[in-house]
């Protein structure tokens, strides 16, 4: 699992810890945003992109690993192990 991500938000970008997402929604006003909501915002905070892209990110983090390369995030797919131990 990938516990922190980051997302875009504002004119800079947010943290988000995944474990804490409680819920996601799309922004009433524009649907090109999405409201999260947290453990520490349990208000929500307004990220810039669209409900299906925030959850196809959210959802991979729980499944996959983080591997940053030249400032790009790239999810990579945790490959199972079929050794027995």
């Amino acid at each position: 699992m990938i516990p922190i991500f980051k997302m875009p938000m504002g004119k800079g970008e947010i943290a988000l810890l995944t474990a804490t997402i409680g819920g996601a929604m799309s922004n009433s006003t524009n649907l090109e945003l999405t409201d999260v909501y947290t453990d520490s915002f349990p208000d929500g905070v307004t990220v810039d992109v669209p409900i299906s892209e925030f959850v196809k990110v959210w959802l991979t983090c729980y499944c996959c690993e983080l591997e940053e390369l030249e400032e790009e995030m790239e999810f990579l797919v945790s490959q199972p192990d079929d050794k027995v131990h």
